[in-house]
């Protein structure tokens, strides 16, 4: 029987990263003088940290030297993190082991935190490939790939072979049904239903994610 591959999100997907993001861009947000009083959105962990930003912050407040300044001071605050509250969602685990798939992460989280947090969980050897927009960067300034790219590069490595694409974003979904695979959404991270309507399958648990990627041998 031929192994199905899954490309998985990261964050809000697979693990809870949600308090150790915020914590950072908080004190992030803090150094270059505005506050959460600033906000006129609540910071929504998922999208890039810029997209957050950008979300949150009114542009009137948010200047681009601002926004470059606070990516960089969030991405050496959290990328240094020890991570020890960023945890696996219940139950993720044990489709992680299940010899009938084959593992792929393509997530937007740089490849230093990504790397950091499989070794912490001891999940490195889970996964066939592990995929960011960072990987693919000779220099800062070059543009990062999307996840629809991504997911193209994943999937030539396996030609001929099945995939599916599993995570709570819009982005996620999106990704996969350009590429012409089945999306399936979950619903522990922070996309709503509404935002994974092009879904074929929305998991409310990881049971029901694995009984169903089982069915799609």
């Amino acid at each position: 029987m031929s192994k199905l591959h899954v490309i998985w999100d990261l964050d809000g997907t697979l693990i809870n990263s949600e308090s150790e993001v915020l914590q950072a861009l908080i004190k992030s947000v803090r150094e270059v003088g505005l506050t959460e009083s600033d906000q006129r959105a609540p910071f929504r962990v998922g999208p890039t940290i810029d997209k957050i930003l950008d979300e949150a912050f009114d542009e009137k407040l948010l200047s681009s030297e601002k926004k470059s300044a606070i990516v960089k001071i969030f991405r050496n605050r959290y990328d240094n993190c020890g991570f020890n509250n960023t945890l696996p969602f219940d139950g993720v685990e044990k489709i992680l082991k299940d010899a009938r798939f084959i593992h792929h992460i393509v997530t937007n989280k740089p490849d230093l935190a990504t790397n950091r947090i499989l070794e912490r969980l001891g999940w490195r050897t889970f996964f066939e490939s592990v995929i960011t927009p960072y990987s693919f960067m000779k220099t800062p300034s070059d543009s990062k790939k999307s996840k629809t790219e991504l997911f193209s590069i994943c999937m030539k490595q396996y030609p001929s072979e099945k995939f599916v694409g599993v995570g709570d974003m819009e982005t996620d979904a999106k990704a996969a049904i350009a590429n012409n695979i089945p999306a399936i959404g979950v619903l522990w991270g922070t996309g709503t239903k509404e935002e994974l309507s092009g879904c074929v399958f929305i998991a409310n648990t990881t049971s029901e994610l694995h009984g169903f990627l089982g069915c799609h041998l």
